[in-house]
């Protein structure tokens, strides 16, 4: 420990050494010519500065410090003090510069402090023989616009420097928190309107320009509901809070807002929403969640929140009274959060090259976000004075054009994207288009054919009517009439061939009834198991019911509102039939049962059973002489459904669909 404390020393010794021989008396100052037209003049190299540690200096006593080597040459192209974290460790600087007009009337300027978030400004001009020839008010951000020396967004001090004389000009500054760059530039004062026009044209122009913009993504996204377009808009607006706040928009025409949060925060709450808005946008434009890097995603999720830290630190004041510790802690909290998106955006776009996920859209986004946010970072290495400041980092006018590139980039791509989403729906929309058109020419042309088959069921029907009808009834009344004839002769031959004449009768009867059950059948597309129910009631009733002896039940069960087709319902009527005429004419039965269950989902069972005495039956198989139950089966098969019988306690025919 000893030891090092010669080394300490020495160090320190040759720092001093350094600084006084680096330091610059007002004599050695170089002096800036004021020209009487052309253009403005160059200050670059000469300024210097002092730094007021003891926070007490007048300008009296700077200016007896005049010839000593107190004051600093100040190197950087734009003068550039660091960062400030606190009122407690904020010290006010002098800027000296020496400036002389060699015409012989006076010339009347304006210096222009371009950055709005200043404590404090004065400005003193002092003459050759350290009089004070001008004092102006103290100005700040604290200060309205409207009792400024000018009536604008940023800081302008009026001086005049009496004809062919030599004056210093000396600016004192005070700023407690924050970036301490300090853009001077001079300007004539008949120039005044025409840089403040200029200026507002410009700035105009550039926040009409990402407005413009906001609302066409707007419309993007209210076509198609795509996320993507809301981040992008949340992005623009952070541009626009960006420019607004950073140029002094609010700070002139929305005086009270920057009194929303405590001291100078809502100056950095415009560069947090511009930075998380943007790893939002990443987010979603690269989206890594469905691939194996998805951890980036999940690293995103956590920066997302962390800027509700940010604005904790931002707002702690409104709660409590911070002491200088805990101010310090908050400064550096929302210092390292503050810039924790940048590295996990650039994380995203790494990752999305490498692995191949979205190149193109990352080398897009690559290229659109380099300009602006290299005057960013370039700005936050100038601070930490490990680059000089140069004019393009500490003017936002070069600022506007980078985040214009940015957007015009960015647009045109989500431009493209949205053309392809349009042209992918439209297609889809024409592929369903042709598909319905399609499906809708099928289904036209099955009911031409279905009402073809109607007509020509109709036709069958009417003819089935109107001409075997007919003969069969003409067939009956011609029989009958033969019979009765036949009875008026000698009785022998004439009850036999009446005999005879009757059979044909019943049988040309029976044909008729038929007849009209197959009309009834097929002159109908549909009909429901109830309506079906009863006309099986009705054929039982008239030509079966109490046949010999033979009492027949029917019962229907399930869904009596389904529709069977005029084919089921032909079908299931001509197996009843079938075997009901089997039971009168072989069964010997007293007693049939008919059940129809029918369900929901068409399933259908129909079971005939009686407590006859049944009939021959060969391993389940259905004989080759019985062409009924053959033709029972045959109808089943027809339906779709199976076929079986049961000797059991009489026979049972059951059909299963």
């Amino acid at each position: 420990m000893i030891r090092l404390r010669p080394l300490v020393l020495s160090f320190l010794l040759c720092c001093q050494i350094g600084l006084r021989i680096s330091a610059q008396p007002v004599g050695g100052q170089p002096i800036v010519v004021l020209p009487a037209n052309g253009d403005q003049p160059a200050l670059r190299g000469a300024l210097a500065y002092l730094r007021d540690s003891s926070h007490t200096r007048t300008i009296t006593d700077v200016i007896q410090l005049a010839n000593t080597p107190a004051f600093l040459p100040i190197t950087s192209p734009v003068p550039n003090f660091g960062v400030i974290t606190g009122t407690k460790t904020a010290s006010p600087v002098w800027l000296r510069l020496r400036l002389q007009n060699p015409v012989d009337t006076p010339q009347n300027w304006l210096a222009e402090i371009d950055f709005w978030c200043f404590d404090e400004l004065q400005l003193f001009i002092v003459d050759a023989n350290n009089m004070v020839l001008s004092t102006s008010p103290t100005i700040g951000w604290k200060t309205r616009a409207t009792q400024r020396i000018r009536h604008n967004r940023h800081y302008w001090f009026p001086f005049t420097v009496p004809a062919g004389q030599v004056v210093t000009a000396y600016l004192r500054v005070v700023k407690h928190r924050g970036a301490q760059v300090l853009p001077i530039e001079l300007v004539r004062a008949v120039d005044y309107e025409t840089v403040v026009q200029k200026s507002y044209l410009f700035w105009g122009g550039v926040l009409f320009a990402l407005t413009f913009v906001a609302m066409m993504s707007l419309i993007f996204f209210l076509t198609t509901f795509d996320q993507l377009y809301s981040r992008y808009i949340f992005c623009l607006l952070g541009l626009v809070g960006f420019f607004v706040i950073n140029d002094g928009f609010l700070n002139q025409f929305g005086f009270d807002a920057q009194f929303w949060m405590p001291r100078q925060n809502v100056y950095f709450l415009f560069p947090l929403i511009l930075f998380y808005s943007q790893l939002t946008f990443v987010r979603q434009f690269l989206n890594l969640r469905h691939t194996a890097s998805r951890r980036w995603h999940t690293a995103g999720t956590v920066v997302m929140w962390s800027g509700v830290l940010c604005l904790v630190a931002l707002t702690a004041e409104w709660f409590t009274p911070l002491s200088p510790a805990m101010e310090l802690i908050m400064i550096r909290l929302f210092t390292a959060l503050y810039w924790l998106p940048l590295p996990v955006i650039v994380a995203y776009i790494v990752v999305s090259i490498v692995r191949r996920y979205y190149v193109q859209e990352a080398l897009l986004y690559l290229v659109a976000i380099l300009p602006f946010y290299t005057l960013n970072l370039g700005l936050v290495f100038a601070n930490f004075g490990l680059l000089p400041t140069y004019q393009p980092v500490a003017c936002f006018a070069y600022y506007a054009p980078a985040a214009l590139f940015e957007v015009l980039v960015l647009m045109v791509g989500l431009a493209y994207r949205y053309k392809l989403d349009r042209d992918q729906t439209e297609r889809l929309i024409k592929e369903r288009t042709v598909q319905q058109q399609r499906t809708y020419e099928a289904e036209v042309q099955a009911l031409g054919m279905k009402n073809n088959l109607l007509v020509e069921k109709e036709r069958i029907a009417r003819d089935l009517h109107d001409n075997v009808g007919a003969h069969l009834a003409f067939i009956v009344t011609n029989l009958t009439h033969i019979s009765d004839q036949a009875e008026k002769t000698l009785l022998t031959e004439g009850q036999r061939l009446a005999k005879q004449l009757r059979t044909i009768v019943t049988h040309t009867r029976e044909a008729g009834k038929l007849l009209r059950e197959t009309i009834w059948a097929i002159h109908q597309e549909s009909f429901t198991v109830e309506e079906f129910a009863e006309r099986l009631n009705q054929y039982i009733n008239r030509y079966v019911h109490e046949t010999d002896g033979l009492h027949v039940d029917v019962q229907v069960s399930g869904s009596q509102d389904y529709k069977l087709s005029s084919s089921q319902v032909l079908n299931l009527f001509r197996i009843v039939q079938e075997a009901l005429n089997n039971v009168v004419k072989h069964a010997g039965a007293t007693e049939a049962m008919v059940k129809l269950s029918v369900e929901k989902d068409g399933h259908i069972n129909l079971r005939i059973q009686d407590n006859g005495q049944g009939f021959s039956w060969t391993n389940g198989a259905v004989a080759g002489h019985h062409y009924g139950l053959r033709n029972m089966e045959t109808r089943a098969q027809e339906l779709g459904g199976t076929f079986r019988v049961f000797i059991e306690e009489g026979t049972t025919v059951e059909v299963a669909v």
